[in-house]
């Protein structure tokens, strides 16, 4: 579906009206993750304004269903960090939800509607970006033996368990495994698979997380030709990590509000802290994180297979990394009280480093880079 700059505009701000009146309102309680009844209800009604699309039969306006326009991508954008900044939980989940549709009707799974938050996705494999190795293989690049076993190894989804962030009721796994030299995508049920709860993470706290395991039980694969498997993996890389930067940049805006709004009504030495120096610099270090954000995120609106993939691993990896100092600045802001469950900053700081460590987070995409760049420059 086409639409133009102003639609576009038009439709961002009935997201942001949903999500600051609707999401935030249900999710107000930060020391108080919501029930699974609740996130379900919440995904229903994202679904039937148009928000979110959960089958691949139907077609329409949702995020992450276009990515092929200027348009388009800003609304992804800007649906992800209107949403973000209501709650960076139920945002990575309808992300994972809305990439996994995405995925699902390029490479020909069909899904439905049955389970409302039945499907979600992992990008990598069980450990981050396996170094060199995968940005070499996307740039078609002649694999040495070695690199060969890494990714094989990296995608053994029935050798290693996986880490998996989702909502408590998920029963479809949709993931990339290595055959023939190349990766392929799976389509699992969770009765297929070797579940594990884990303890609870270090944020996200609207999700649960799990040790996921394949079995001899596979599933539906999917293999693309050499050339489309590397085309589709690019692209899904792309999308999920320009996806989690805009959720973060719309967390911290919500983390600007609460700082900016305590720092003008608590005193310390007889005068407002916002008058102090110390204050002044950290709304200042919070005012530059979020700066260059919103730059990021404007450079990526455009067609996505017109951004290259090195861009965005190298914007992510220093604007989220100035994104979680931002949200440590607004927990000092607030002083001891910051750290405290009830009032937001200290969720904020969890929230932001757990966005900051999916799809194989900032330390592996300096790997990544050197395999991007060049023979291992």
């Amino acid at each position: 579906m086409h639409i133009d700059t102003e639609d576009s505009k038009q439709l961002l701000a009935e997201v942001g009206r949903f999500a600051r009146g609707r999401i935030a309102d249900a999710t107000a309680h930060p020391d108080a993750p919501i029930e699974s009844v609740l996130l379900e209800e919440l995904t229903r009604e994202a679904n039937n304004l148009g928000i979110l699309s959960l089958a691949t039969a139907e077609s329409g306006f949702s995020i992450w269903e276009d990515c092929h326009q200027a348009e388009a991508m800003a609304f992804n954008i800007g649906a992800l960090r209107h949403i973000g900044y209501a709650n960076p939980g139920v945002a990575f989940a309808w992300h994972r939800i809305a990439l996994a549709r995405s995925l699902a009707e390029q490479v020909g799974f069909e899904l439905d509607e049955v389970n409302i938050l039945g499907t979600t996705l992992v990008s990598t494999g069980h450990y981050g970006l396996a170094r060199t190795s995968v940005s070499r293989w996307l740039k078609a690049i002649d694999l040495q033996d070695d690199e060969v076993r890494l990714l094989t190894d990296w995608l053994d989804r029935r050798a290693h368990a996986t880490t998996v962030y989702a909502p408590q009721a998920w029963q479809t796994m949709l993931w990339p495994i290595w055959r023939s030299g190349r990766i392929a995508w799976q389509l699992v049920g969770r009765d297929s698979l070797e579940v594990k709860p884990c303890r609870a993470q270090h944020g996200l706290d609207e999700l649960s997380s799990f040790q996921v395991r394949g079995t001899s039980a596979s599933g539906e694969i999917r293999a693309p030709d050499d050339e489309e498997s590397r085309f589709i993996y690019g692209r899904l890389l792309k999308m999920d990590m320009i996806g989690l930067l805009a959720i973060a940049a719309g967390a911290l805006v919500r983390g600007q509000e609460l700082a900016r709004n305590y720092s003008t009504i608590r005193k310390q030495g007889g005068k407002i802290i916002a008058s102090h120096s110390a204050v002044q610099q950290m709304l200042s270090e919070i005012e530059v994180a979020r700066h260059q954000a919103d730059v990021a995120l404007d450079a990526f609106a455009r067609p996505i297979d017109e951004i290259d993939p090195g861009a965005v691993a190298a914007t992510r990896a220093s604007t989220h990394t100035l994104l979680c100092h931002a949200a440590n600045q607004v927990m000092q802001v607030h002083g001891g009280i910051g750290y405290m469950r009830e009032v937001g900053p200290e969720k904020l700081v969890r929230d932001q480093n757990m966005l900051k460590l999916l799809a194989g987070g900032t330390r592996e995409v300096y790997s990544f880079l050197a395999g991007w760049i060049g023979e291992f420059a």
